[in-house]
């Protein structure tokens, strides 16, 4: 009768201990496992952009047009319906191979190096930004986002291009005419390394973006679940990753938003009417009002928030399927 009520008490401390060890595990992680994490960062986005693509060839079309906000014309279903009408299905598969690559660069960067940046950090603090700390996170999620934005920017161009709208006939016949068609654009210009800087046009917003996307999704979705397991709220399982990627992917879409649009402005501005970010930024607000760095909102949240279900669902899985623990 009395064996009961210890049986859920030892329970109920294990649980508890568990959530603490999860929390302070120790960083000394091999040169293997940080390999295979990066491996599973990219291969769940790009499974993850491949479900994704069509949202963010609707978004793009949306963040290119230039009327005034509001304007029902610039509604996602309006612009799918009209993309499928003009130029048919296919034309939602714009860019998929420079999304692809993208993805192995950018994001299994950004997301596969982020915990070598915490044990990294955390390391040679001596322990002073402790692995509880948000400030840990901030920083790491800084640090693997930045090397990751810049190193990926071409990529990041040509995707763009392939998927925005040309009335008289998309000039890109594949990804690899592509990346060579920005490079002559770029040297043409008769500028000192042109063509290398055509191919890295807008990368202070596509850095920028970076940070401030995977600060407000990677640092927040495992900081979500640090204070749910802690709190003996959830423990490790679907349900808490689906609860954590659900506020990732909320959190990263209102503050990505403003700098995505304006990064793909730059990045399509073939007549190099805007100098910079500052002069983008500027010039969107004058001509377009404030409200014109969310165009294009509804289907950022849906490609973001989807992408950031689908990618950290399947990155849990895969590291559990290769022996590492979860984030």
């Amino acid at each position: 009768m009395s064996a009961a009520p210890s049986v859920t008490t030892l329970e109920d401390e294990v649980a508890h201990l568990d959530a603490k060890l999860a929390v302070l595990r120790p960083a000394q992680t091999s040169a293997r496992d940080y390999a295979l994490k990066y491996l599973c960062a990219a291969m769940s986005t790009m499974c993850a952009s491949g479900v994704t693509n069509p949202f963010d060839v609707i978004k793009v079309r949306q963040q290119l047009r230039t009327q005034l906000p509001g304007q029902s014309a610039n509604a996602f279903w309006a612009v799918g319906a009209q993309m499928v009408r003009a130029e048919g299905p296919r034309a939602l598969t714009h860019g998929f191979a420079a999304s692809m690559m993208r993805e192995f660069t950018y994001s299994g960067m950004r997301l596969g190096t982020y915990e070598f940046f915490k044990d990294t950090l955390n390391s040679a603090s001596n322990g002073a930004l402790t692995r509880e700390g948000v400030a840990l996170k901030v920083l790491a999620a800084t640090c693997s986002s930045s090397i990751g934005s810049f190193i990926a920017n071409p990529t990041d161009v040509v995707k763009v291009r392939m998927q925005a709208h040309y009335p008289q006939g998309r000039p890109y016949h594949h990804t690899a005419h592509a990346f060579a068609s920005v490079f002559r654009e770029g040297a043409a210009t008769g500028v000192p390394f042109g063509g290398v800087r055509a191919l890295w046009r807008g990368a202070e917003a596509t850095t920028a973006r970076g940070v401030i996307l995977s600060i407000s999704q990677i640092a927040s979705y495992d900081q979500v679940k640090q204070s749910l397991k802690a709190h003996g709220v959830m423990r490790e399982g679907l349900p808490l990753h689906i609860t954590a990627s659900l506020f990732a992917g909320l959190c990263c879409s209102v503050m990505s938003s403003p700098v995505d649009v304006v990064k793909v402005r730059l990045m399509t501005d073939k007549n190099r009417e805007l100098k910079g970010v500052f002069h983008g930024v500027r010039t969107i607000l004058v001509n377009e009002g404030p409200m014109a760095f969310y165009k294009g909102f509804s289907m950022c949240w849906a490609r973001l928030g989807t992408h950031t279900i689908v990618s950290f669902l399947i990155f849990e899985e895969l590291r559990k399927l290769v022996g590492i623990a979860p984030v």
